[in-house]
């Protein structure tokens, strides 16, 4: 599967020093069916760990 970015989503996770291996991580998560949270309407809400401070922090 092929995973994109949106410029958006770059900027963020550049700023808060994401790396592509935590958000590829939770694509994954959510291929499984393990999500954090169903928003309805086909969205879902995927928490991604930031360094030093993990997933839900």
């Amino acid at each position: 599967m092929r995973i994109f970015k949106t410029k958006g989503v770059t900027r963020f996770t550049r700023r808060e020093r994401i790396a592509d291996a935590s958000l590829k991580e939770a694509v994954d998560r959510a291929e499984r069916g393990i999500i954090d949270a169903d928003l309805g309407g086909g969205l879902i809400k995927q928490r991604v760990a930031r360094p030093g401070q993990g997933r839900s922090g």
